[in-house]
């Protein structure tokens, strides 16, 4: 194996380009293309050889069986020239037919040979095609799973500059690439080579001047298919590349869907998809352009050598050098056969080719060796740890702004079992610093120690299971809440489970659920709200029983009264471990024994809570300041148990009176309102289930293929051309069998001294049909491609728009979630577009098969029909029809891995920092067995498939010349009409056999198609958007009586007659317990889903009859977890907005507090934020998207924990801009931090679904209910 490139060697692998070899730049330069000999190539295809890299010794066995069994097949299959020049002879030396035996038992020994021949073929063409197959997919299996290891094994820094869509569409569409080139596509080429050798060996011991004159047509084919495949070669490495920034694309948008819903974003998400698009279709135009000129430049040649053979040949038979002309006619058919075969190799060729440059790809992600590697067993492995950490000036800076130290000598310590407390300003360091105590990255220098040992000398795993981490944004996978757990130790007991539930405060939330712990979440069944997901979460974590616990943000989507039970359990749950907590919630770091300030990536100031307020002048006085409650009267109201329901609503507005009920569950919550961050743990057998039904719906009977032709829209005029070409290609076969015929006609009928004269007009017929077949293959080529490119991304355009503008009730359901549609789209149109383009360069293969027969019932009916009604023909449909059943099956499978891939790609990080590498490779390897389990049972049945296809023409002559001789023999028909009868039939196989090349295909598709047009076709608000009232809005909400259960949980409603007001101008808070329906509230506001019963309004207008699009023009919606998309800050605040200019960007910068940060990075606003906003930090995420809300302007402005990311300052500054932006709008935030919402007009507490407390701050603190008692654990001045 070639040695492993080093870390800085693949520094930026995005960009690194590979120059050509000496010998293929010579080769490019004799093959008058010096041009290309410049060009530069992103991915350097591997040799040939080296795409059975992973071949195990049985592969290599199975692919040598496969080599050997083609190579015998390719010289068997020139027998039935052989066959047929022999039994020609009979026909012309026989001077009488009827009743003569002598005829009889000549011609009879031939159409034995076709029978034997015909059956060894299929024989060993099956045993071929199985071994080849089996063999493939089993390599690609291995690749695949070495593939998702080194992905997994990568460090943070790599994957900050990828795109996650990329790596899951080189995996996808490549792996698929690489499995059609070394599967059956090289034995075709192994029989294509061998046939055309075979031929020519055959012909020269026929005659070997004929033969010398026709076999010019090798060499030259030859050189063509070099020229063609070299011409490709950068065409198909710039698509590859292309195809995979557009899958990104379609990633991030449907991954982020309800973002781009809220901004209205669709249609600019959708030209960005078809921006790339167009792009990837360029170079396939390119590569169809040359496959078309070499294609029928080799039907040139091999026609011009064609007319030159019969021509000498019949010279030859006129001067008596050959006796026979039998033999003109069986060398011209071994010639032709194998010039033929040896030109339609150009499919399989590319096939070989586009292998070899997915390959480079694909290996170029496997050979990486990252700069540590999180599955190394090298390292330390410390069993007794007491969990001093020590920073000594440690700088370091992120991959892509290596410019700007993040920390810049940092030095701080914390003695063993402290809990020490990392506070700052969005983007000082403090979530690096975690990241670099986990090995997420490597500091550019100092060292980070831990009990005096530099963590770079500990084993990764061991220091992963050191240190606990519970981040700001927790990420569970799809699965049951138990298997989610259970990640943080795999062999943990039911009942260690539940106690760290208990101590997370988990336990009785999931008591209440249905299913309890065996309930699915994520993906594949209910979602948690956004506190509910976090103490999974830390259950996780306390189940690891860390020595060091990272707390970032742990807390920050929990209610006040969950946090307070939470950190009060994590102080028992670790007593004497060393804890470092990040948060801008000041409230919880009270109890720190040491609080470090960070500024500027250095220690700004250091001590305890106490300390650092005594320094009124200091950082974090200032921030304990900005979060502090405004000074309040002494609560003098009863205790609230001793007050009857109604006081507690002590408000100034509309009645706001709540139905009784009972809500527990929110589906949709912080956490899934702007993001899918779920993925999966264990694909649950529900969601192979491709067709589903909605709102009640029966889906409509699947119509395979057909759909494909029928939904062409704004491409029917170049599919009519296509086809029209196509058809006219198709007559190329019948014509070559008449002209054939009539050179049968001349050598039986014409006079020895006059077979030249009359031979020399078909030889320029044959000559101008190769004419014909250069201007007709090369426009039948290019325009099906180009069809094929534009109707497939059409198709995918539909799909992405149609998913766009789906509620997102849609993607709640298992078998529709967001990651089985990339999935879906994805995969489905790769081979949609595979099956287009072989579907349509077949049409004339079939135009030819019909043509054909009909020429030979029209010639001699009983020979043709007969023929065509064969037992063979029954036989191949009743193989192909328990083929199909088999090939759905290996369809539905590959969602459920193509999805799982997706998702761990997704969550890598995650992944690695729980240590779960190993379970969810395994988890993943497991899946793809299962798959392979179900190709392989398929490919006996499209072996046989194959095998009777490609050995078709010597059953058709056996069955048609065994008529015919009989029919002869018993005087019914003339010898010239069996000869032209057969002949067609014959030649029919030719064409039967490159259709059967791309059965696979075929089958492939009919599934794919159903499975794209279901989404295509499934209702949406794509066409309604613009539908309803567009009402002057002054920003009037109303709440009343509203019902409403997730679709996925009907039997528990969230919100339960909720009832709730806020007026223009108005700022408006809702708090409460997590999971108690408040994110649902703005869910329902923005029309993510439709509420159950009561009235929902806006301006006294029912919100359902406002327009769609028109609504969310006048909402703005900041949620906890901000979404950005790849692209550069402008574009990410500009998102789904028209007419704004650059002041007005910057006053919404202004206002969010991110304008001095923007214009002082190098590139300003055209600064790259990275895929998910990589580049940036957290509170810098929030704030450009605080600033893509305020550019709207909006009339209604909706806060779901909108600055719990930022630090202290910044959010005061932010609160401070918010405010006053809310002027003149109506403002609804939702709030854990009840120091943000104080100054709010109206406070409403929600509480299982209903509203119990309302009113004002003061009047809530009076009231001494419970906001009252969430103040008084919140109120750092306490």
């Amino acid at each position: 194996m070639t040695e492993l490139k080093t870390n800085e060697q693949f520094a930026d692998d995005s960009s690194e380009q590979y120059e050509q070899s000496a010998i293929d730049k010579f080769i490019s330069i004799i093959l008058c293309r010096g041009d290309f000999a410049k060009q530069k190539l992103d991915a350097k295809p591997v040799s040939f050889f080296q795409l059975f890299r992973f071949a195990t010794t049985c592969d290599r066995f199975m692919l040598s069986i496969s080599a050997l069994l083609a190579i015998f097949t390719g010289i068997g299959q020139p027998m039935i020239c052989l066959i047929g020049g022999k039994l020609t002879n009979v026909f012309l030396l026989t001077k009488t037919f009827e009743r003569n035996d002598t005829f009889w038992y000549q011609a009879y020994i031939y159409v034995y040979l076709y029978a034997s021949i015909g059956i060894t073929m299929v024989i060993t063409t099956t045993i071929q095609y199985i071994c080849a197959k089996n063999a493939s997919l089993n390599i690609t299996c291995t690749m695949r799973q070495e593939y998702m290891k080194s992905l997994l094994r990568q460090e943070a820094a790599w994957f900050d500059q990828q795109k996650t869509g990329t790596l899951t569409a080189q995996l996808n569409a490549n792996i698929e690439k690489i499995k059609d080139g070394i599967g059956d596509k090289v034995g075709m080429i192994l029989r294509g080579v061998t046939m055309f050798l075979t031929c020519v060996i055959i012909g020269f011991i026929y005659d070997w001047r004929l033969t010398l004159v026709m076999f010019g047509t090798g060499p030259i084919s030859a050189a063509l298919l070099s020229t063609m495949a070299r011409q490709m070669e950068h065409s198909s490495s710039m698509q590859s590349n292309t195809d995979g920034r557009a899958a990104a694309v379609l990633e991030e948008s449907i991954m982020n869907v309800k973002t781009v819903a809220a901004c209205n974003a669709q249609e600019t998400m959708i030209k960005r998809y078809a921006a790339t698009l167009k792009a990837c279709r360029k170079f396939a135009l390119h590569a169809y352009a040359f496959a078309g000129f070499f294609d029928g430049l080799f039907f040139l040649v091999l026609y011009v050598f064609f007319a030159a053979g019969f021509y000498y040949g019949a010279y030859l038979y006129q001067i008596r050098i050959i006796m026979n002309p039998g033999y003109i006619f069986a060398v011209a058919n071994l010639i032709m056969f194998g010039s033929y075969n040896l030109g339609v190799l150009s499919p399989h060729l590319m096939a070989v080719l586009n292998a070899r440059v997915a390959a480079a790809v694909i290996y170029k992600i496997i050979n990486r060796k990252p700069s540590f590697d999180s599955s190394s067993t090298d390292g330390m492995k410390v069993n007794e740890v007491k969990g001093e950490i020590e920073f000594q000036n440690v700088k370091f800076s992120y991959p892509k702004s290596k410019e700007h130290l993040v920390l810049n000598g940092l030095s701080w310590t914390a003695k063993p079992g402290d809990t020490v407390a990392l506070v700052g300003h969005s983007g000082c360091g403090k979530s690096t610093s975690t990241g670099l105590l986990t090995r997420l990255y490597n500091c550019n220098s100092g060292a980070i120690l831990i009990d005096g040992i530099n963590i770079c000398d500990i084993n990764i795993h061991t220091l992963r299971n050191i240190v606990g981490v519970v981040q700001q944004e927790p990420l569970l996978f799809s699965g049951t809440i138990k298997e989610n757990i259970r990640l943080g130790k795999l062999d943990l007991t039911d009942q260690e489970i539940i106690d760290a539930c208990k101590i997370a405060n988990a336990h009785d939330f999931i008591n209440k659920l249905s299913e309890g712990y065996d309930t699915m979440i994520g993906a594949g069944g209910i979602q948690l709200s956004g506190g509910q997901k976090q103490r999974i979460a830390i259950a996780r974590t306390i189940v690891r029983n860390p020595r060091i616990l990272l707390l970032d943000e742990a807390t920050s989507a929990l209610d006040a009264e969950s946090e307070v039970i939470v950190q009060n359990a994590l102080k028992k749950a670790f007593v004497g471990r060393t804890t470092i907590i990040i948060a801008h919630r000041l409230s919880t770091l009270r109890d720190s024994n040491q609080i470090i300030v960070l500024d500027k990536g250095q220690v700004a100031e250091i001590g305890t809570h106490k300390e650092l307020c005594n320094n009124k002048d200091g950082i974090y006085a200032s921030l304990v300041k900005s979060q502090q409650f405004e000074a309040q009267q002494k609560p003098t109201s009863p205790p609230v148990e001793e007050l009857p329901l109604e006081t507690f609503h002590r408000s100034n507005t509309r009645d706001s009176r709540n139905s009784s009920g009972y809500g527990i569950m929110s589906s949709f919550t912080r956490g899934s309102i702007m993001s899918g961050n779920v993925t999966c743990v264990s694909i649950p057998e529900k969601s192979t289930e491709i067709t589903v039904e909605l709102n009640g719906k029966k889906k409509s009977k699947p119509k395979g293929l057909w759909q494909l032709y029928t939904n062409c829209h704004g491409n029917y005029g170049k599919m009519i051309i296509a086809l029209l070409v196509s058809f006219l290609r198709g007559l190329e076969l019948p014509l070559f069998v008449l002209i054939f015929d009539l050179t049968f006609v001349v050598f039986a009928q014409a006079k020895l001294e006059s077979v030249l004269e009359r031979i020399l007009p078909i030889a320029i017929i044959y000559i101008a049909l190769g004419i014909a077949c250069l201007i007709v293959i090369f426009s039948a080529t290019f325009t099906f491609g180009w069809t094929a490119e534009c109707v497939v991304d059409s198709l995918r355009l539909r799909a992405m728009r149609n998913m766009l503008y789906q509620n997102a009730e849609y993607f709640d359901t298992p078998s529709t979630s967001t990651a089985v549609t990339v999935t879906r789209i994805s995969v489905d149109a790769q081979t949609l577009k595979r099956s287009r383009s072989a579907n349509d360069a077949n049409f004339d293969n079939i135009v030819a098969i019909l043509v054909l027969v009909t020429i030979a019932v029209i010639f001699n009916w009983p020979v043709g029909l007969l023929a065509v009604k064969s037992p063979v023909t029954h036989f191949d449909a009743d193989i192909d029809r328990k083929y199909n059943a088999e090939v759905n099956k290996c369809a539905l499978k590959q969602i459920v891995t193509g999805q799982l891939a997706l998702e761990i790609v997704e969550q890598i990080r995650t992944i690695q920092l729980i240590t779960g590498e190993e379970h969810f490779h395994r988890l993943y390897v497991q899946t793809i067995e299962d798959l392979l389990y179900l190709q392989k049972k398929s490919s006996p049945y499209e072996a046989i498939l194959f095998a009777v296809t490609s050995s078709f023409m010597f059953f058709s002559d056996m069955i048609s010349y065994a008529a015919g001789i009989a029919l002869i023999y018993y005087g019914y028909s003339l010898p010239q009409e069996i000869f032209t009868a057969s002949w067609s039939i014959a030649t029919s196989g030719w064409a039967l056999i490159m259709v059967s090349g791309c059965l696979n295909t075929f089958v492939m598709a009919s599934p794919a198609s159903n499975s794209l047009f279901r989404i295509i076709n499934t209702g949406s608000d794509m066409n309604s958007v613009d539908d309803g009232l567009r009402p002057a809005i002054t920003g009037d909400v109303q709440f009343n009586k509203i019902k409403f259960s997730y679709p996925t949980r009907p039997q528990r409603n969230v919100l339960n007659g909720l009832n709730l007001a806020a007026y223009a101008g108005q700022t408006v808070a809702v708090t409460g317990p997590s999971g108690s329906g408040k994110s649902t509230v703005i869910a329902l506001l923005e029309r993510f889903y439709r509420f159950n019963s009561g009235q929902l309004t806006l301006d006294d207008n029912s919100i359902t009859k406002i327009s769609l699009r028109y609504l969310r023009e006048q909402i703005a919606l900041v949620g906890q977890e901000p979404i950005l998309f790849s692209g550069t800050i402008l574009e990410n605040i500009l998102l789904g907005t028209t007419g704004k200019t650059l002041s007005d960007v910057r006053e919404a910068c202004k206002i969010a507090n991110i304008i001095d940060f923007i214009e002082t990075s190098p590139k300003g606003y055209d600064t790259e934020v990275g895929e998910h906003g990589v580049q940036l930090s957290g509170g810098q995420k929030q704030r450009i998207a605080i600033a893509r809300a305020l550019v709207r302007n909006p009339k209604i402005l909706l806060l779901d924990e909108a600055t719990s990311a930022l630090d202290a300052e910044c959010e005061r500054t932010v609160q401070q801009a918010l405010d006053a932006a809310s002027s003149g709008r109506t403002c609804i935030t939702v709030a854990h931090r009840l120091s943000s919402i104080q100054h709010a007009d109206q406070i409403f507490f929600v509480e299982n679904g209903k509203v119990v407390e309302e009113g004002t701050h003061q009047e809530l603190v009076e009231f001494d209910g419970k906001y009252a008692d969430l103040i008084r654990k919140q109120d750092l001045s306490s």
